[in-house]
């Protein structure tokens, strides 16, 4: 009995509560109604049949509730793909169109969110007026870069490609936009990321709830998917990104128009240093004498940790060691995205490592595998570190190469956390086991196949003797 109370109770709160939807009680008994209506169907997935019980909701109650407007999108789409006549499908659509501006109206906070969702429906919709769906697409980022998902910064780049394509916009006009999807996904990999990090290492402790699971496996999906489309764009710009192509467009004359304008700036700076893979290896654009300019301007209006890194390249490249590594520093005192900070740590370890500093590169390998326990790239460098210390680490031959054992446990550490770097590891691999003691010398020093050997100096591993 009095557990029907409660239930009782709670009914008539929330029909209290529902008596406030409409502009009279019959208004709000019948939208409360249909609410509940629509709201059973489209929980069976039958959103074309929820269409008049959600309209009417929408209608007559349209501040009822913020379900109202998250279940609108495929309520439509139902209707619009089940209406055979092109004045009504019309119709329909500019309906779907007002909607969203009705959300953001009603229930503001995430406009970014929601004029994304319906630039993107507009251009599935209408893919021919791509004129129109960029504008849409523009105004979203506009309000927040970091909030626009990446399926439909995908559709629109390609809006951007089939405005290329028939003039509309040159190839600055290109460029810049693919400058916009690289900020918006780069906001989102820096929260996702993030995230990743922390929720990990709660299921690494055991510590994590299912719910936190589910963010986490959303995380990372959501992260591949970004991956993905960056890697995308970037194969269809491929032949755009040519360092005398982008020398056409930041070149001194738009330097003198844009030294003020930090995202032009920004995305000069992005486009310019942005790494290329080829058969020659890998390069950037970072000659460009425009370079300097752009990074250092960036630096002087925002001292973010992108621009300080931007600085140390250029201190790398104008062998000033000691002041990149205080802009690489800086980088990672203000950076938040563990995977950016792991990268200026492998930056910090080539630097000592170039400079002999190897203790502190081996610092610099750890910090950036704490920061990413996947970067094949870390162990890689770390093996190269103790590889350096060759011959100065110990009193005899065989302490002084017993360093190599150690180096082929961390490339051997690294093909095993990333897989692409499987035909570097085990070059670097073979290349070590030339230095590693023999085994008449190892048994003149009292060592044999199996044994433990503690390595001194800096380097502070033990590890097993094997030929």
């Amino acid at each position: 009995m009095k557990r029907l109370l409660i239930v009782l109770f709670a009914f008539s709160a929330f029909f209290a509560n529902a008596q406030n939807w409409g502009s009279s009680e019959a208004d709000s008994i019948r939208c409360f109604e249909n609410y509940n209506n629509f709201g059973q169907l489209c929980n069976g997935k039958e959103y074309l049949q929820a269409y008049e019980p959600w309209m009417i909701v929408y209608t007559t109650c349209p501040q009822a509730s913020e379900v109202v407007y998250k279940f609108a999108p495929k309520i439509f789409d139902a209707k619009i793909k089940a209406e055979k006549d092109a004045a009504k499908k019309t119709e329909l659509i500019a309906a779907l169109m007002k909607m969203y501006d009705d959300w953001n109206t009603y229930y503001p906070g995430s406009e970014a969110k929601v004029l994304g969702q319906k630039a993107n429906d507009f251009y599935d919709y209408y893919p021919e007026d791509a004129y129109t769906a960029y504008q849409m697409f523009n105004a979203a980022l506009e309000v927040n870069p970091g909030d626009i998902q990446p399926l439909y910064l995908n559709n629109y780049f390609n809006a951007v490609i089939a405005l290329y394509k028939i003039d509309t916009l040159d190839s600055e006009g290109l460029l810049n936009a693919y400058g916009a999807v690289g900020e918006a996904i780069e906001l989102q990999t820096d929260n996702w990321n993030r995230e990743i990090a922390a929720l990990t290492e709660k299921d690494t402790l055991g510590t994590i709830s299912s719910r936190e699971k589910r963010v986490l496996d959303i995380d990372k999906r959501l992260l591949e998917q970004s991956t993905k489309l960056i890697t995308n764009i970037e194969r269809g710009l491929a032949p755009l990104l040519t360092c005398d192509r982008l020398g056409l467009i930041y070149n001194q004359d738009n330097f003198d128009k844009h030294f003020g304008d930090a995202a032009w700036l920004r995305r000069a700076e992005k486009m310019l240093s942005k790494e290329r893979t080829d058969t020659a290896g890998t390069s950037d654009c970072t000659d460009n004498p425009i370079y300097y300019l752009v990074a250092q301007s960036l630096y002087n209006l925002e001292p973010t940790p992108q621009a300080a890194r931007s600085m140390g390249v250029l201190s790398i490249k104008n062998e000033k060691y000691d002041d990149a590594v205080m802009y690489f520093t800086d980088a990672i005192a203000q950076e938040a995205d563990p995977m950016k900070k792991s990268r200026d740590y492998l930056r910090l370890a080539a630097i000592h490592l170039k400079t002999g500093n190897l203790s502190a590169a081996k610092s610099d390998c750890a910090a950036a595998v704490r920061n990413n326990e996947n970067s094949g790239e870390a162990y890689l460098m770390w093996a190269n570190v103790y590889a350096a210390a060759a011959g100065s680490c110990g009193n005899n031959v065989f302490e002084k190469n017993a360093v190599y054992w150690a180096a082929i446990d961390k490339a051997t550490r690294a093909k095993q956390v990333d897989t692409s770097i499987t035909g570097r590891a085990d070059k670097t691999i073979a290349k070590f086991r030339v230095g590693i003691p023999d085994k008449s010398i190892s048994f003149q020093f009292g060592k044999k196949e199996g044994d433990r050997y503690a390595i001194g100096c800096w380097i502070n591993e033990t590890v097993t003797v094997r030929f």
